[in-house]
């Protein structure tokens, strides 16, 4: 028995009877063989190529890959398309709208073919208009939604797992006292 099969079945028999979708879906994704081409199955093309920018620049490529290596558009239209709410994908798609219209509106031009520096005004402005937002709204901003989206995506994919968290499999000692520059990186 390989380690998938292991996960596969011990993912059955612990979280099946707990919420059977969940494990579903985190076993999806236990698949062998080469990587198939993605084809979104909720966004259009123009809005993979959207989502796959916005959250390429929320969690760029540095030392470590990015969120476009950790391929967290697939994670994206996975979520909206299998496990949203009708109301929260219908909002996520139109906030997609919105950036795009936005950027109509300031620069003439879609939001990809805007310069870096519009770009980035506009995300700084959608984030600043999340953080405004009254936290007990029904429906997140766009921008919130998207940027939690994003950071689940890549922290549960194998890149953000293995190449961004560190991990140890029997930790040491536990110092509340730290100075942070000791510590690196966040462990998981």
């Amino acid at each position: 028995m390989n380690r998938r099969e292991a996960i596969k079945r011990v993912g059955l028999l612990c979280g099946g009877a707990l919420y059977a979708p969940a494990v579903a879906s985190l076993l999806s994704g236990c698949r062998t063989g080469g990587e198939a081409a993605f084809v979104p199955r909720t966004l259009t093309p123009e809005q993979n190529d959207l989502v796959v920018h916005l959250t390429e620049m929320i969690l760029p490529a540095t030392d470590t890959p990015g969120a476009k290596a950790a391929r967290v558009n697939a994670f994206i239209d996975l979520i909206l398309t299998d496990w949203a709410p009708d109301e929260d994908r219908e909002h996520f798609l139109a906030g997609l709208a919105d950036v795009d219209a936005r950027s109509r509106d300031a620069h003439g031009v879609a939001f990809l073919e805007a310069a870096p520096e519009a770009q980035l005004a506009m995300m700084r402005a959608m984030e600043e208009e999340a953080l405004a937002a009254p936290p007990n709204e029904a429906l997140p901003p766009f921008f919130a939604m998207l940027k939690q989206l994003t950071l689940l995506g890549y922290y549960t994919s194998e890149i953000g797992a293995t190449e961004e968290l560190q991990w140890l499999a029997a930790p040491g000692r536990y110092d509340g006292c730290l100075p942070l520059d000791e510590v690196g990186r966040a462990w998981a």
